[in-house]
């Protein structure tokens, strides 16, 4: 159980705190709490025990349920704190704003983004196929300097994305695409050095648009959320699914990014295309 959790939990005065099953993610001032085994009441005296732990919290909602839905959405329900869903997160010296009502968006990737960042060279063109509100693709204009296109079927992520472009001064090196991912090979002529795929549900049924949309001798970053007992298993899951998608000889390694769920990994393969 998160210690921030389990402090709040005391203070609420919940008996027998060990019975609660619980989790929290914490998006710009919003605490977003996942808490089974109490009533509506005592989660309520739970959030208003967070708002009193957490100085830079001013929301606490409940998650219930999974990600879910086209746009992989959360259902929230508020406890405590101002009624709103838009906040300002910010990370590895950039701002974002994220509505969490109406955009996806895991402060769990924030090492995730800043590794994938730190591997683009200025001379590239980057291809975000799912780019939501900008982690990914803001990130990489800031650090390496390079031109990212990002694409988004969620026409109020990728409003967000472009204000968020602009907050960050980036503007000029980010082009916002809305629109099916599936679609882009045959919208646009560009061809990228780099093709990133932060879509973990679903990303296998979108890799043949972005094995065309590389270059010969392009990476892909290919993400998916992989059942399995532990990281050897999970890896050879991906293995075995990649090898069923890619033409014969393509090279990739994989390797884990995070837990997400009991026996549930998410891992990532770096793909390369064929020169």
């Amino acid at each position: 159980m998160p210690r921030l959790i389990s402090a709040a939990l005391e203070e609420a005065g919940i008996e027998n705190p060990g019975r609660v099953s619980s989790g929290i993610d914490i998006v710009g001032d919003i605490a977003i709490v996942r808490l089974a085994g109490i009533t509506l009441q005592e989660k309520r005296k739970v959030g208003k025990a967070l708002l009193e732990e957490l100085n830079n919290v001013r929301v606490v909602m409940e998650q219930e349920g999974g990600i879910e839905g086209e746009y992989r959405l959360r259902k929230l329900r508020h406890l405590a704190g101002e009624k709103r869903t838009l906040t300002m997160h910010r990370e590895n010296g950039c701002a974002f704003k994220v509505d969490l009502a109406t955009c996806y968006f895991s402060p769990r990737l924030s090492t995730e983004r800043l590794r994938i960042a730190q591997l683009v060279k200025k001379k590239e063109r980057v291809l975000n196929m799912f780019a939501g509100v900008g982690p990914f693709s803001i990130l990489i204009a800031k650090l390496a300097g390079a031109r990212v296109t990002s694409c988004d079927l969620n026409e109020d992520a990728s409003r967000l994305h472009i204000e968020n472009s602009r907050l960050n001064k980036v503007q000029g090196l980010v082009d916002v695409v809305v629109g099916d991912a599936a679609e882009l090979p045959e919208k646009m002529k560009a061809r990228f050095d780099r093709v990133l795929m932060p879509h973990p549900s679903e990303a296998d049924k979108f890799l043949p648009a972005a094995m065309k949309l590389a270059k010969k001798g392009a990476t892909i970053h290919y993400y998916r959320h992989v059942l399995g007992k532990d990281e050897d298993e999970a890896a050879e899951t991906l293995r075995s699914e990649l090898s069923t998608i890619l033409p014969k000889r393509t090279r990739f390694t994989t390797r884990k990014v995070r837990e997400v769920g009991p026996r549930w990994t998410e891992m990532a393969a770096e793909i390369r295309t064929r020169s």
